[in-house]
C-alpha cells in the first residue's frame, strides 16, 4: 500500500494502543471510557471556561442524542450537574461534582504521562506539521 492509504490505517492502531493504555480512572469511576473522555473534558477545559452540552458534541464530533445519554449517565453517577445559565434557562453548564474533582489532578497526570509517551522523540515541528494534517484529515472527513 502506498503513503497515502496508509493514514487511516496508521490513526487506527494509534486509536487502539491509546485506549488499551487508558482506562484505571474509567474503571475506578467504574464509568466507560468515553464517559471518562467527556468527564475529563468537562474537568480540564471547564477550568477555563463555562462547558455546555454543544461543546462536548462538537469536541467529540457527537449527535445531541447521543452526548445527552453520555452526559446523563455522568449525571446519575454523581460526577456532574447540569445548572441552568442564568441568561438563559435553555443552556445547561456542565459542572463536575466534588466527586469528580477530586480526581482532577490525578486525571491530568494520566493525559500529561500518556501525551509525553505519545510524543517521545518527536521534534516540536514535527508534531506542530502532524496536527496541521489530522486537522485537514478531519475536514476533509466533514
Amino acid at each position: 500500500m502506498g503513503n497515502q492509504e496508509d493514514a487511516g490505517r496508521y490513526i487506527n492502531k494509534i486509536s487502539n494502543r491509546l485506549r488499551r493504555n487508558s482506562g484505571k480512572m474509567e474503571e475506578k469511576l467504574g464509568i466507560t471510557r468515553v464517559q471518562g473522555n467527556l468527564l475529563g473534558f468537562i474537568l480540564l477545559e471547564g477550568m477555563e471556561k463555562q462547558i455546555y452540552q454543544k461543546d462536548v458534541e462538537k469536541e467529540f464530533d457527537l449527535r445531541p442524542s447521543t452526548a445527552t445519554g453520555l452526559l446523563g449517565a455522568l449525571e446519575k453517577k454523581g460526577l456532574i450537574q447540569r445548572i441552568s445559565n442564568t441568561q438563559d434557562g435553555r443552556y445547561k453548564i456542565l459542572h463536575p461534582t466534588e466527586k469528580a474533582q477530586n480526581i482532577r489532578g490525578e486525571l491530568a497526570e494520566e493525559i500529561r504521562k500518556k501525551e509525553a509517551a505519545l510524543t517521545k522523540g518527536i521534534p516540536k515541528q514535527e508534531l506542530e506539521q502532524f496536527k496541521q494534517t489530522a486537522e485537514k484529515m478531519l475536514r476533509n472527513l466533514e
